[in-house]
Parts: structure tokens; C-alpha cells; sequence
């Protein structure tokens, strides 16, 4: 069976928690989440999972609380993914970078390439994986129609968690389409058009490991016209998600996997989201989602399941891995100016 990494004195190991609906000293409880649907219960509930392994763990929902890490922690767990201005994704990790502090997930230049998916898809293409055609429209720019036929897909192209989309944003013709990119212009949004690509999504969760672990091929359940997945079934999560059968893709998505650790990592986890076409075998790589959803019933933990591995042990291993993979690595930068 293969062995996940465990911390010997868990104890020793001081941690920073950082996330929107982290418990703030001196009160340690589950705080509410208004309309956000179970955030709150899920950022308490990682916190309890890491007390628990034994780490010495401090916890925040305060951003600037990073800043002043430095000799106070030995590594930071950052679920601050999303915050009110632009790239948000890339604040803990180069503030961690800045302060020679080991932190969850990957460097600053591979979480904004994986947070851009119009740049990450161009990524992917260079690396011969298959991507949908797509075209970037920017807020006040033109927006003739692209060069590819519908019907079209619009998103946003910073999106998180299906932010913005909705059942309409799947769109047979470009005068539809164009409808949906201006509204998520005006809501300030910076959007992709994709080709519409038939079939349902599955997502590859991966660990790295000895070098990474494939954990698996889960789809995330839709009841929306196309099998999309749109903001409001992701935040009610109703459907859930169930591991699947790619049948003879597998080889094909285990050698995208091998291209994108050769060319992204070391990553401590992330996933591989696709379009998968059941009766044609077509598979279209959509975006890699580093420092994903680490729920009970979510993919990674769902496909970890297949392995015997509960949450806890994946948040020890993804935590020690990552100590590992950053132990260091800094001790070569200088001021050069």
C-alpha cells in the first residue's frame, strides 16, 4: 500500500491558519457565514483537522496576519484564496516568499498562471495537452465575435468556485454569447469565451508524493443544461460529486498529469479539471485549481478514500510534503541592487 508522509512530534510544528472564516484568538469557535453556504463550518472544521493531527496551530481571518509571521511560525496553511482586489490568490504566497516562510500550495508564478485561465490554457496547448478554442475579452475592450464556432461557453476568466456563471452562459450563437460577456463586464469581470465542449466534468485530484500521486477521476454532479457547473450548484453542493470510469483515457490524462508536474512542480496538491465526452473518449483540459477544496466529500478526499486515506491523513502528508519541498530552497537569494 502506499505510505503517506505522518509528522513525528506534530507539536513541534507551528502553524499559521489563515482562512476568510478562520477562528480569531481568543475565540476558537465556528463563526457564521451568512449567505455563503457552509464556508464557515468548512474553514472551523480544516482548523479542528489540523489541531487535531497535534500540530501547534494559530489561526486567523485576518490577511495581514501573514505579514507578521516571520519567526513566529514554521509554515503557513493559507485558504485565503479569494479577497477584494485583483489576484488575490498570489498575497500569502509572496508575503511567505518575502519572509523565507514555508507555505501551502505552489510559488507565486504557477498560482497566477493556474488563477488566469486564458494564460494557463495557452500554457496547456504548448505542452500538447487538448484545450477548447478560447478567446479573452477584456473590460473595455472590443468584443468581435472569436474565430471558432458556438456553441460558446462564458466565464469569468479570474473565476473562482464558478463565480458569475449561471445556466445562460452557455450560448448557441455569439449574439447570446455577447449578451453574457457584457454583463459580466459590468459586474467588473474580465471574461473567457470557450468552445462549448460536449459531455460531463471531471476533475483529477493529485498529491504530490514520490514524485505525485493520482488520486483518482471524479465528477462533480450538474442538472443543468450541457452538464455545466454554475455558481449556485456549487455553493448548494446538492448533487456531490462520484468517482467515475474514464475507460481507455486514463493513460492519456495520467500522461497529462506527467506534463504538467514537469513543467508546474512540485505542486503540494491540486486538480485537474477536463471535459470528458463519455461516447467519443474526447477529453479537454480546462484549468489546473491549486490549493483546492479539501471538504469531506469533495474530490480529493473522495478519491483518497480509494486509497484508505482519510482527510487527516492527507492534510499531515500535503503539510509535511510540503515542509520537505521548501526546505531550503531560499538559501541562495541575495539582494542585488
Amino acid at each position: 500500500m502506499t505510505a503517506l508522509l505522518r509528522p513525528r512530534v506534530p507539536g513541534q510544528t507551528r502553524i499559521l491558519y489563515l482562512a476568510r472564516f478562520a477562528p480569531d484568538d481568543p475565540v476558537y469557535e465556528m463563526k457564521a457565514d451568512g449567505v455563503l453556504s457552509g464556508y464557515a463550518e468548512y474553514h472551523f472544521n480544516l482548523y479542528k483537522a489540523l489541531t487535531e493531527i497535534g500540530y501547534a496551530v494559530t489561526s486567523s481571518s485576518k490577511p495581514y496576519a501573514a505579514w507578521t509571521a516571520g519567526g513566529n511560525v514554521d509554515f503557513v496553511f493559507s485558504m485565503l484564496n479569494r479577497m477584494p482586489f485583483r489576484n488575490p490568490e498570489i498575497h500569502v504566497p509572496s508575503v511567505c516568499e518575502y519572509l523565507r516562510l514555508p507555505y501551502l500550495g505552489a510559488p507565486p508564478n504557477i498560482r497566477a498562471l493556474a488563477e488566469d485561465k486564458y494564460l494557463s490554457k495557452l500554457a496547456f496547448r504548448a505542452l500538447g495537452l487538448p484545450v477548447a478554442e478560447g478567446r479573452a475579452y477584456a473590460r473595455g475592450q472590443p468584443a468581435p465575435p472569436p474565430a471558432f464556432r458556438g456553441p460558446y461557453f462564458v466565464k469569468d476568466r479570474f473565476g473562482a468556485a464558478s463565480e458569475g456563471i449561471t445556466a445562460d452562459c452557455l450560448q448557441e450563437d455569439w449574439e447570446g454569447a455577447a449578451r453574457i460577456v457584457r454583463r459580466l463586464h459590468e459586474q467588473g469581470r474580465d471574461v473567457l469565451v470557450e468552445a462549448y465542449c460536449p459531455g460531463i466534468d471531471v476533475t483529477v485530484p493529485v498529491i504530490g508524493h514520490d514524485p505525485y500521486l493520482l488520486l483518482g477521476h471524479v465528477s462533480p454532479c450538474s442538472d443543468k443544461a450541457g452538464n455545466i457547473l454554475t455558481e449556485d450548484l456549487k455553493a448548494d453542493d446538492h448533487l456531490g460529486n462520484q468517482l467515475v470510469d474514464v475507460g481507455g483515457v486514463k493513460a492519456a490524462i495520467e500522461d497529462d498529469v506527467a506534463a504538467l508536474w514537469q513543467a508546474l512542480g512540485p505542486i503540494d496538491y491540486f486538480r485537474v479539471d477536463y471535459r470528458w465526452d463519455p461516447e467519443t473518449g474526447k477529453r479537454q483540459v480546462l484549468e489546473i485549481n491549486i490549493c483546492c477544496y479539501l471538504g469531506r466529500h469533495g474530490a480529493l478526499c473522495l478519491a483518497g478514500q480509494e486509497w484508505g486515506f482519510s482527510r487527516s491523513d492527507i492534510l499531515a502528508h500535503v503539510v509535511e510534503y510540503s515542509l520537505a519541498r521548501q526546505k531550503g530552497t531560499r538559501d541562495l537569494f541575495r539582494w542585488t541592487v
